[in-house]
């Protein structure tokens, strides 16, 4: 257990905070709160909120996010909200300019365009996603996306879809695009209770068999179905990248 495990647990210990509610708090899946504690991650994206229920320094916190991510070594994705607090902290300079925050394209000289990575993995073997309109980070648009309205990116979360997408791998939606047969997509599906939000998954599209979407995954090689009335969007994903 890293440092950083043993003491978000011994400070939800100390202030009587379960794991359920301190993942209510920060608006965080369980499994992913329960990943933290075990360290099985070591970058959440909300760590503010974290710290913050917990009472734990900032500065304290992103150490203890550092070490583990050193421990890990490559195998954890560093979300910008940490990379850029550490950058600030290494740095203790006041700023003295304003710098436009947008990449600017070196062909155009044009400010390129920034996609939304929306959803909250929420782990399991099926791969699935909490799409509770969240917006995790901004990544820069390709040029095949530069034009499509509510165009956005996601990232890959658990092995389901192994080897063709890795745990950590970036997907690009073209939500206005029609799926075909054969395409992987992400499928947006009716939550079991009507307030929380929709469902999603990273599939094959299969297609639809009489009443039901079927979906195919690769680890473990199996197929997944769901009533047609319960599906609320299908979306191809154009292509993918590491990051």
């Amino acid at each position: 257990m890293s440092k950083l495990s043993e003491r978000l647990t011994s400070r939800a210990a100390e202030l009587n905070i379960s794991q359920t509610d301190l993942a209510a708090r920060v608006e965080m899946s369980q499994p992913s709160i329960s990943d933290l504690f075990a360290g099985l991650t070591a970058s959440p994206r909300k760590w503010r909120e974290i710290a913050k229920v917990l009472q734990i320094d900032e500065k304290e916190m992103l150490t203890l996010i550092q070490d583990a991510i050193s421990e890990a070594g490559k195998t954890q994705r560093v979300p910008r909200s940490i990379s850029n607090a550490t950058a600030y902290l290494e740095e203790h300079h006041e700023p003295n300019g304003t710098i436009d925050p947008a990449p600017v394209s070196i062909l155009s000289g044009k400010p390129v365009r920034m996609l939304p990575v929306l959803g909250e993995a929420v782990g399991g073997a099926d791969g699935q996603y909490a799409f509770n309109g969240q917006i995790l980070d901004y990544v820069a648009c390709p040029p095949s996306l530069a034009n499509v309205p509510n165009a956005y990116a996601v990232w890959i979360d658990g092995e389901s879809m192994y080897p063709r997408y890795k745990s950590g791998e970036l997907v690009y939606v073209h939500p206005g695009k029609p799926a075909r047969r054969g395409d992987d997509v992400i499928v947006q599906i009716r939550p079991h209770e009507e307030d929380m939000p929709p469902r999603g998954f990273v599939k094959e599209l299969v297609g639809y068999v009489g009443d039901k979407l079927v979906l195919k995954q690769y680890n473990p090689d199996s197929k997944i179905e769901f009533p047609r009335d319960d599906v609320i969007s299908i979306h191809p994903i154009t292509f993918s990248g590491k990051y």
